[in-house]
């Protein structure tokens, strides 16, 4: 007799629902070409995006809130549904800003499509309960990545970012491979509830624990672009298509985030004493080398991506804090996070058509009197990366650091604050900028309209509501969070 796994299909629904549209678009690509392509192709998307949001509310609270599924693979529970609604809506914002790009004249059907399967792999990495589920959700979406990085083919940029993002992601990847193999062989178990009883009952090899802990640590820090992990990052970022970037610095960095706490409190939590100091030290290093940094850059991509990174070190002091204010805080953040960063993609976007070249500073002197509610977009998207009150990155920045104060990791509360005031810098730089018109200053001439126009501006409208909702009304949405994050403490 073989053994087959228990599935509960509807456990799987978000995903199956992606993947089903993936398949169907490689039909659409086959039959259907040009711009009919592109339309059926993006409504298609999202479709699928929305549906997948759908189910994963629909099913909030099935076996109550925490579902062991596929052999206990995967835990599907509140946090990681939670993830799956944050990677559709970025998903939604990236075919809206991707809508009037080039290559989705000739090729909608292949981006659309691996679009889909990335977000499959991310929401199952969101609920994986073993590092075997783990590692293949991580190539699955790693792997989708690295063909759309190289998807504007006529750029030598685009290709070299694939390569750079290939090789070192490979490195991360086969670091925390051979970390998760450390542990299996210091407890007897890839699954993270079996990992955390071991090493909870004293009965794993505490070296091998300890070697293993720190190279899952290293593999995963490389996905959540921290320092010193963080080589590839600016490089990737920058020479990627604008539509990509977007959504690899907002759903990658979220799913990651996610993965990185469930790893550390559902399978290590009895190596809090190791982890917590290590991943401090990694968040004082992101906060003030990504915000520093980003000082000295005139180019708005890399600028950007020097800000994820020290956005990574506002996450990890989250993740540091260890407790249930520490994670729904991780969460709230990861969902501000995600719309404020493809809010101000979509404006770089738009600027990039118009152009024909890379954003920078120059080219953005004075747009915001040419395109005043794009502008707009980013302006305010800015200011919430900047945590000014009022928006929803303020918000996010304060639930934060009051969960490190709470843990005693004030420390960090305070290094983030002084990282918030250091980035002001670069932030208000890009907006004064937009509105810069002394000793007559033109902005740089547009080539062309932007193509897509309408898309990019939609996509841009829902980023503001997002921000100014989290920032103005989030009782919510704080509840949400707070509820799908309380499984998530040391000590449970």
């Amino acid at each position: 007799m073989i053994e087959t796994p228990n599935l509960q299909w509807s456990a799987l629904a978000p995903d199956l629902v992606l993947l089903g549209g993936a398949g169907l678009l490689l039909l659409v690509a086959v039959l259907l070409g040009g711009r009919t392509q592109r339309d059926v192709a993006v409504f298609i998307g999202l479709g699928c995006f929305i549906g997948s949001a759908a189910t994963a509310i629909a099913i909030w609270d099935f076996g109550g809130g925490d579902w062991l599924v596929a052999s206990e693979q995967l835990r599907v529970d509140r946090f990681g549904n939670g993830m799956r609604v944050i990677v559709a809506g970025a998903g939604v914002l990236t075919l809206l800003v991707a809508y009037g790009w080039d290559r989705m004249e000739t090729r909608a059907a292949e981006f659309v499509a691996l679009l889909l399967l990335a977000a499959v792999g991310m929401d199952l990495l969101a609920v994986a309960n073993s590092f075997v589920s783990l590692f293949v959700a991580l190539e699955l979406f790693s792997i989708t990545l690295y063909a759309m990085c190289a998807f504007d083919l006529t750029s030598r940029f685009s290709l070299e970012s694939s390569l750079k993002y290939l090789v070192l992601g490979s490195v991360g990847s086969a670091v925390l491979l051979y970390g998760a193999a450390f542990l299996y062989g210091a407890t007897g178990s890839f699954r993270f509830d079996e990992i955390a009883a071991a090493l909870g009952d004293g009965a794993a090899d505490d070296r091998l624990a300890l070697a293993g802990t720190a190279m899952v640590l290293a593999g995963l820090a490389f996905k959540i672009s921290a320092v010193p992990f963080h080589q590839w990052t600016p490089d990737v970022y920058d020479g990627a298509p604008t539509p990509v970037t977007g959504f690899m610095a907002a759903a990658t960095k979220a799913v990651a985030f996610a993965v990185l706490l469930r790893v550390l409190l559902q399978a290590l939590p009895a190596q809090a004493d190791q982890w917590q100091p290590a991943l401090a030290t990694l968040a004082i290093l992101s906060l003030i080398f990504g915000n520093v940094v980003a000082l000295a850059q005139t180019n708005v991509k890399r600028m950007l991506a020097y800000s994820s990174i020290g956005h990574a070190g506002y996450l990890l002091t989250a993740v540091v804090a260890g407790s249930e204010l520490g994670s729904s805080a991780l969460l709230f953040y990861l969902a501000v996070y995600t719309a404020m960063t493809i809010g101000s993609f979509a404006a770089v976007a738009a600027r990039e058509r118009e152009i024909g070249g890379p954003v920078t500073l120059d080219t953005l002197r004075g747009w915001g009197f040419e395109r005043p509610y794009l502008a707009g977009v980013m302006a305010l998207s800015l200011l919430s990366l900047a945590g000014f009150p009022l928006t929803g990155g303020f918000l996010a920045k304060l639930v934060v650091w009051q969960a490190a104060v709470d843990a005693d990791y004030t420390y960090l509360a305070v290094v983030g604050v002084v990282a918030t005031a250091i980035s002001l810098g670069y932030y208000l730089r890009i907006g004064f900028a937009l509105f810069d018109r002394r000793d007559g200053a033109e902005p740089t001439p547009s080539v062309r309209r932007a193509s897509g126009y309408p898309m990019v501006l939609a996509a841009g409208a829902l980023s503001v509501v997002v921000i100014l909702w989290l920032g103005l009304y989030p009782t919510d949405a704080i509840d949400w969070a707070r509820d799908a994050a309380r499984p998530f403490a040391l000590g449970r």
